[in-house]
């Protein structure tokens, strides 16, 4: 871990003047001693900075760099695999083997999708965060009291996500609160780690603020506040089926009034720049201060073809048919304001080395050619230097998991209230229903439309083992042993007996 410990002096607060990469490839200029890179208030900064760093670079996957038997260059952006790839909703109008691959969870097949599998660098960060919690106590020079705790806030916020995310894409994964452990470490089960986040988040919270003084908001919710906090703790309690925890945590964050769902005019804002009132937790990129996604973008610029890059086939997409099946008011009377701001056709018959036009209607081209446009970027036709966020939490999200969890407890008033604040905003008209199950039914739609690409719809169909649903190439048996979460890659199995494949991975290799 030496390399996760020195060099982090001169690093501004999370790393925003130099490309997460380079960074983490940098070798020390000097050679210290462990003792000498944990003295002041600089260093203690920097290794909360390096831990958020290690954490993003593993939102956007292990790289060829990493993993040298893979055959794939660069960073794919993996947080679209786990969290939306599998989910049946998207196409691959190229026949792209190893997407299709991946939608049909035939996640050993191909050499490609490897580094989906390997868990290595949520660990990195979580034994970053763990010497945050073991030598940022003992520091005194340049930092206050106040500011110590608020560190050891945000490493045990971070170490929380870590596990969180790691138990959410792997199910059973190891728990590891010590820094430097060399212990075989088995799987604990999910609900453990589950509970292990709860606790870690209680012990945060007191000293997480809600805003950062001095730093521009698209900042601040790309580190550990109060708002990700509680909203990453009623996640959990969701997995757990805390459901009255779950709701009481998302009121806080409706009580603070930090956070509100903004006009549907400001989407583009919010989606291309991350500087919105409605992100409450993002991981994000800032061109202008020299911070890029590097190999094509990742796994956004293959939503988009041009005239947003050099492209001239869609790679990704959600088919025609399949948008109007999950946004059906735009179907009934071109009403919901969301299907312009997520989709766009194109014209194709233009030359790609052309800036091609843009259609007024969303959806006029054919089954398989609408692109995906959420996450846009500027129409310089370049693959590279993309700064799109990446999302984990935004308000209208949690309040529709709110909903759910209102529906759950019967207080469907509440829930449908939540519910449609979100449709309203959309242009479409309320729902009503007196039936419990229906009302959850409406949360977990509106959910689907509303965060449809944001890497959440997975995660929410795991939860409630209910992949088999809407991915024919999962069946309810196969769920139950375990299909829904991906594989432990080969390297977790080296030198450690306590390490068990999944059930349903150890006889569909």
């Amino acid at each position: 871990m030496k390399n996760g410990i020195i060099a982090v002096f001169s690093i501004s607060l999370l790393l925003f003047t130099a490309s997460c990469s380079d960074w983490l490839d940098q070798q020390p200029i000097d050679t210290v001693t462990e003792d000498q890179a944990w003295t002041t208030g600089d260093d203690a900064e920097g290794a909360v900075a390096k831990a958020f760093t290690i954490f993003r670079r593993a939102l956007a996957g292990l790289t060829k760099e990493d993993t040298p038997s893979t055959t794939r260059n660069g960073a794919w952006g993996d947080y679209y695999f786990w969290g939306d790839a599998r989910c049946g909703d998207w196409i691959t109008p190229s026949d792209d083997g190893d997407w299709e691959a991946c939608f049909q969870n035939k996640l050993i097949s191909r050499s490609e999708l490897q580094p989906l599998n390997n868990w290595r660098l949520y660990y990195r960060a979580i034994e970053q965060c763990n010497l945050v919690l073991e030598k940022v106590p003992d520091i005194t020079e340049d930092l206050t009291t106040d500011r110590k705790n608020q560190l050891l806030a945000e490493a045990r916020f971070l170490r929380a996500m870590s596990h969180f995310y790691a138990a959410r894409i792997w199910g059973d994964v190891p728990i590891n609160l010590t820094a430097r452990n060399v212990e075989a470490l088995g799987r604990s089960p999910r609900d453990s780690v589950m509970t292990m986040v709860v606790s870690e988040l209680e012990e945060s919270l007191p000293d997480l603020p809600w805003t950062y003084d001095g730093m521009t908001r698209k900042k601040y919710v790309s580190r550990g506040t109060k708002g990700a906090a509680l909203a990453l703790q009623a996640d959990a309690y969701m997995w757990l089926g805390e459901y009255q925890k779950a709701s009481d945590d998302i009121q806080k964050i409706i009580d603070s009034d930090v956070f509100e769902l903004v006009p549907i005019s400001d989407f583009r804002e919010m989606f291309d720049n991350g500087n919105s009132n409605e992100i409450v937790f993002q991981m994000y990129y800032d061109a202008d201060e020299g911070e890029y996604s590097g190999y094509y973008g990742t796994i956004l610029t293959y939503y988009l073809t041009n005239p947003y890059t050099s492209r001239s086939n869609l790679s990704l997409a959600v088919a025609r048919s399949k948008i109007l099946e999950i946004f059906p008011d735009y179907d009934a009377d071109g009403s919901d304001l969301r299907v312009p701001q997520f989709f766009q056709s194109i014209d194709f018959s233009t030359s790609s080395s052309e800036l091609r036009s843009i259609y007024s209607d969303p959806l006029a081209n054919g089954e398989e050619q609408i692109m995906f446009a959420k996450y846009r970027k500027d129409k310089d036709r370049s693959y590279d230097k993309i700064a799109c966020p990446i999302t984990v939490y935004r308000y209208a999200g949690l309040l529709l998991l709110k909903a759910e969890a209102d529906a759950r407890l019967g207080n469907l008033a509440d829930a449908l209230a939540n519910i449609n604040l979100v449709r309203a905003r959309a242009g479409v008209s309320d729902v009503a229903s007196e039936d419990q199950e229906t009302v959850v039914e409406y949360a977990l739609q509106e959910r689907r439309r509303e965060l449809i690409g944001e890497f959440q719809r997975c995660y929410d169909l795991v939860r409630l083992g209910r992949l088999h649903e809407f991915n024919s190439y999962i069946s309810e048996e196969d769920e139950e042993e375990g299909a829904g979460f991906f594989p432990v890659d080969d390297e977790a199995f080296e030198n450690n007996p306590n390490m068990e494949q999944t059930t349903y991975w150890q006889y569909n290799q």
